[in-house]
């Protein structure tokens, strides 16, 4: 099975500000969160930030229901993005996915190449890496698939490759 990193696109400005360090988004209760945008603005349906030792993987609600299909693993808290001169409101969820213990120790890693020693069994369709001092959110080709054919916004894939299986 082929997987990929899910990053946002960098070339949507929006969220860039959100206050990650904000304790509310570690609770495990609904909040509202701030924003500067306005209501012509296009929201980016997948996005992250981090605080600290903290990353906030966050989701629009159209991408929710996709993911709830492929997986029934992922933790979600509603929160609500709402702008500052309180000229409207969307629906976010902040998600927390199952990390998986397959990345390939490797000398001189690039920042976005990852390559998996194995595939996770429990997981196969989303799950989260954690290399060093950052997090990733990793899905298999069905599913960036299925994001790509509903034409979510503010979403990219880089391609994980797939090293030997150090198990064995």
């Amino acid at each position: 099975m082929e997987y990929f990193i899910m990053l946002p696109d960098e070339r949507v400005p929006l969220y860039k500000h959100l206050d990650y360090s904000d304790p509310c988004f570690q609770e495990e209760e609904p909040f509202v969160a701030y924003g500067d945008f306005r209501e012509e603005d296009q929201f980016p349906d997948f996005f992250y930030g981090k605080s600290m030792f903290q990353f906030c993987f966050c989701i629009t609600d159209q991408l929710k229901d996709v993911l709830d299909v492929y997986s029934s693993n992922i933790r979600a808290v509603p929160f609500f993005l709402t702008d500052k001169s309180y000229r409207s409101q969307i629906v976010c969820w902040r998600i927390d996915c199952p990390i998986e213990d397959c990345l390939l120790a490797e000398e001189g890693r690039r920042e976005n190449k990852l390559v998996l020693r194995e595939i996770p069994e429990e997981n196969p369709y989303i799950f989260r890496v954690v290399r060093e001092k950052a997090q990733y959110i990793i899905v298999s080709l069905e599913l960036a698939e299925n994001i790509l054919r509903r034409r979510f916004f503010g979403i990219r894939f880089i391609p994980v490759e797939k090293g030997e299986n150090l198990c064995q």
